[in-house]
């Protein structure tokens, strides 16, 4: 998919999702990542969000320049835009009309310097006004202007559209470095100061974590990266333990006294002491632990003391003030920390002896150190060194090959002090279950049907057309059928409930719905529950009635919400004077059935059409699947990098899962031994032909959609591919299937104990 589809589609996403769009809302920001975290599109987000966040210098100074407001443009569409970009405008232009009301009296002394910031800015530089009145279509304001962005409009969409270029304007910043850099500037490039200008980025970028500012991940697993970047930066064990032995000896006593469900050790410290190879009556077990348990409280009074930090903001923004669920990604700090060291020191050419910085992958920082590694090739090529010219042109390869996904990496030296780059993927549970990838139903429906080409069977495309067309509009359907809902006592009494407060507040959050009860001659503030619900039915049928998209968020979710807490035995006790019976329930019940079954079903049909389409042409044909099942295999083999991890990258990226951190020698053997593959994995034939076994052997579970491989030695999960909604959004997260979590835990596990 090219950029201007995905950045289209993300617009339509945020839509749906929202309403009206703007995209520095930082509400709507933080949407907007929790988007193309889903859809893996993690260098599209940095890139977005180094835009975004680069707006600071280019606001009016005057904060009422600044507001946004809503009004209606010339054609009857309700719009938005910045009183400052508005002021541009026309004289008899509506959006310039609405922003002079809030403007103090001509001839006042503030309003001279409004008018002089205006004039000076030349209206803003950088307001595309398409429509003559200073606005956008359906409220999102014009994009600044800015590295990689263009504007454009769209037929039939509401909104105008962002456009972002991330691989052109990636490579473009590196070759412009390259290009600019001469013979002195290459001399200059030395590993101390390298190490200091990444030691001051990564700082900048904790203090950004410990506040909310996500990632690629969202805001929980990047402060989760951050803490181990920070631990893998700073923690001396030897240190730690001498400097905190009282405080560990008592966690030991603490450990021993437990009794009952949480008696030591608990199936989580199981899993990690079992990985490190301790008996867990050992003393060495009960220190480890302690010391763990040290550290991460430290951690969690560290977050604490910082006000408004990511660990109160609520939602997907934060830990919701949770110690449990903070504590439990510093002790995967912890853990991941110690297993990298371990495996950088012997098992990659870091020399770990000598300075050494990990950090946060971001597209900007990686952008930064990838065209360092190219002019360390570049001075290599000037020096005529030609094992130096090898070794910087394997670094750069592997680089820009795992740069795609690596979530952390540390930058250090090797033995002869050339610059040494380690890729990192990080996941926090020992257990290996946490998904290698995820995205959504749509996104995988249409690389799936890439992978097939242009051969591919017409009942096939017409099933994935059908399957992305589904599950791209499931809330849109959910938004229709509440439409038709009688909203009698039963609905208002339980959305007056305490746990569906949160979902009615998005009423009011919601502009154009406050603007239409205004328009009505209403005060939001004075409706009733019944008279907001039914208000919504009536805002919802007039935004579809003109062509418009209402947003799932409250239009559709409310009573998509109704229907999921109606169905709980708890929730249902504990309301008894509410008739769950009635048929407007019922309906509510519905629309969130069939909500939560249009992704998997979906995705089965699918699966049925593509081993209908290989059946029509005889297969599976002496065991082997045909292009159909083939395909569809490459594609879950793809999103778990199992064909990368089968190319090689040992020494060059580490798989990190709390306590155990595997490489794709891990991951290629177990995938040789778990299909029986006969071939030799030494060699690049070898390699390939693994690749064609997997695909050409492994089979389908229709029901699970699990990758399984079937020989004498039994049937083997290597990929589990989830397919699901999850709250108001639809996921396919794929990680590896059990068989493959034990062989892998088990070679990690081996090599940790016999070094």
């Amino acid at each position: 998919m090219n950029h201007t589809q995905l950045i289209d589609e993300l617009l339509q996403e945020l839509s749906y999702r929202v309403g009206i769009v703007d995209i520095y809302n930082k509400e709507q920001q933080s949407i907007m990542s929790e988007i193309l975290t889903e859809w893996g599109e993690f260098e599209v987000k940095e890139t977005i969000f180094k835009f975004l966040n680069e707006d600071d210098e280019k606001k009016f100074k005057n904060p009422i320049l600044n507001r946004k407001i809503t009004y209606v443009g010339k054609d009857g569409k309700e719009r938005e835009g910045l009183v400052g970009n508005l002021l541009t405008s026309p004289e008899d232009s509506p959006g310039r009309l609405e922003a002079e009301k809030l403007l103090p009296q001509d001839g006042t002394s503030e309003r001279d310097a409004i008018n002089q910031e205006i004039g000076s800015q030349g209206g803003g530089g950088d307001q595309t006004d398409t429509k003559g009145d200073g606005g956008t279509d359906s409220t999102q304001q014009d994009v600044q202007k800015g590295s990689g962005l263009k504007k454009g409009t769209k037929s039939g969409d509401s909104y105008q559209k962002n456009r972002v270029e991330p691989e052109i304007e990636t490579q473009k910043k590196i070759d412009d470095e390259k290009s600019q850099s001469s013979d002195s500037e290459i001399d200059s490039i030395s590993n101390e100061d390298i190490k200091e200008e990444l030691d001051k980025t990564q700082s900048d970028l904790q203090q950004k974590r410990d506040m909310g500012t996500a990632g690629a991940g969202g805001a929980i697993a990047s402060q989760g990266e951050s803490r181990y970047c920070n631990t893998m930066n700073t923690l001396d064990t030897d240190e730690f333990k001498q400097k905190n032995e009282k405080q560990i000896n008592e966690e030991v006593e603490n450990l021993k006294s437990r009794t009952g469900r949480s008696k030591f050790p608990n199936a989580s410290e199981s899993e990690t002491l079992s990985a490190l190879g301790l008996n867990p009556n050992s003393d060495e077990a009960y220190e480890y632990i302690a010391t763990r348990e040290v550290f991460s409280k430290q951690e969690l009074e560290r977050i604490k003391n910082i006000p408004n930090s990511v660990f109160f903001l609520k939602g997907k923004k934060g830990f919701n003030s949770s110690d449990e669920a903070y504590l439990e990604w510093a002790k995967a700090a912890y853990d991941g920390t110690l297993a990298t060291r371990k495996i950088l020191d012997e098992d990659t050419d870091m020399d770990m002896s000598k300075p050494n910085t990990t950090i946060q992958s971001e597209t900007d920082i990686d952008d930064n150190v990838e065209s360092k590694i190219s002019v360390k090739l570049e001075q290599s090529k000037q020096n005529g060194n030609q094992d130096d010219i090898n070794y910087y042109t394997k670094q750069l390869k592997s680089f820009k090959k795992f740069r795609k996904y690596h979530d952390t990496y540390t930058v250090g030296q090797d033995s002869n002090g050339r610059m040494c780059v380690v890729s990192i993927s990080n996941k926090k549970g020992d257990d290996l279950k946490d998904p290698q990838n995820n995205t959504t139903p749509a996104k995988r429906f249409s690389i799936i049907k890439e992978q097939y080409g242009e051969e591919v069977a017409k009942s096939v495309v017409q099933s994935l057309d059908t399957g992305i067309e589904t599950v791209s509009d499931v809330k849109q359907a959910s938004v229709k059928a509440t439409n038709n809902i009688d909203i009698d006592d039963n609905i208002v009494k339980i959305c007056e409930l305490p746990e569906m407060k949160k979902y009615m507040d998005t009423l009011g959050d919601n502009s154009a719905f406050v603007k239409f009860v205004t328009d009505k001659g209403k005060g939001y503030s004075s409706l009733t529950t019944e008279e907001k619900l039914k208000l919504m039915q009536e805002h919802s049928n007039l935004l579809l009635a003109t062509d418009k998209k209402p947003a799932f968020e409250p239009y559709g979710k409310i009573m998509t919400k109704v229907g999921e807490f109606s169905q709980k035995k708890k929730f249902r006790n504990e309301n008894p004077s509410i008739n769950f019976e009635t048929s407007s329930i019922s309906q509510c019940i519905t629309i969130k059935q069939n909500e939560k079954n249009a992704v998997k079903s979906s995705h089965q049909t699918v699966v049925n059409d593509i081993k209908g389409a290989d059946e029509k042409l005889g297969f599976p044909k002496d065991g082997k699947n045909g292009p159909h099942v083939q395909g569809y295999i490459g594609t879950v083999m793809d999103a778990m990098h199992f064909e990368s991890y089968i190319d090689g990258g040992d020494g060059q990226i580490i798989i990190q899962m709390g306590i155990r951190g595997a490489q794709p020698k891990d991951i290629r053997n177990c995938l040789v031994e778990k299909s029986g593959y006969q071939g030799d994995v030494s060699t690049t034939e070898g390699r390939d032909g693994l690749k064609k076994h997997l695909k050409e052997t492994s089979k389908i579970d229709s029901k699970s959609g699990a990758i399984q491989i079937t020989n004498e030695n039994g049937t083997t999960e290597i990929c589990e591919d989830t397919w699901r909604t999850a709250g108001t959004s639809q996921k396919v997260a794929s990680g590896f299937g059990s068989g493959m979590r034990d062989c892998i835990a088990s070679k990690v596990d081996s090599r940790r104990n016999s070094q």
